[in-house]
């Protein structure tokens, strides 16, 4: 039961955002009484806070299970999959993407898994240069979201765009590590 509401809740953010059903659609999508899901979960803030850090923290043992090279490649090598296994999720991106923009404490860092890991793979990062490390999020963040539609509408092959994107992340982080 708990799968199922808290499956039926991120089909739902990703679908309306947070703000664009109730807790009788999840019930109803999940094929369960609403009031199970008050009686487990609280109100629907608790289940859309426990779906994404549930959903966080599988993004990142997804990551930990990839077996990704750390050394003896290309750092564009390494940043290509590490897109490739964030791809993988793209109902949760959808989720969080509708989350953030309609309830942005979702997204505090430190609050969430995935919020963590970002910060995390710059973690060394110096304070000056923080904009460089907002834009590899950004530019990670952007083509998880947006990069199909923009291969779809520019023509341009998505193995390729995700590869344009990975060189451009290693070269930004190359800096930070400078």
């Amino acid at each position: 039961m708990r799968a199922a509401v808290l499956a039926a809740t991120r089909e739902l953010v990703a679908e309306r955002g947070p703000d664009g059903f109730s807790v009788r659609d999840i019930a109803a999508r999940a094929d369960v009484n609403h009031a199970l899901v008050h009686r487990h979960f609280g109100t629907k803030a608790d289940v859309l806070s426990e779906m994404l850090t549930l959903e966080g923290e599988a993004l990142v043992g997804d990551l930990a299970d990839s077996g990704l090279p750390t050394s003896g490649v290309a750092a564009a090598e390494v940043v290509e999959g590490l897109l490739t296994v964030l791809a993988g999720r793209p109902t949760y991106w959808r989720a969080l993407l509708n989350a953030v923009v309609e309830t942005p404490e979702v997204a505090v860092p430190g609050t969430a898994p995935t919020t963590e890991l970002f910060a995390g793979l710059w973690a060394d990062r110096e304070s000056e240069r923080a904009g460089d490390t907002a834009l590899a999020g950004l530019t990670v963040l952007g083509w998880l979201i947006f990069g199909d539609y923009m291969a779809d509408t520019t023509g341009a092959d998505p193995a390729d765009l995700r590869r344009l994107v990975a060189e451009q992340v290693s070269a930004l982080v190359g800096q930070l590590a400078d």
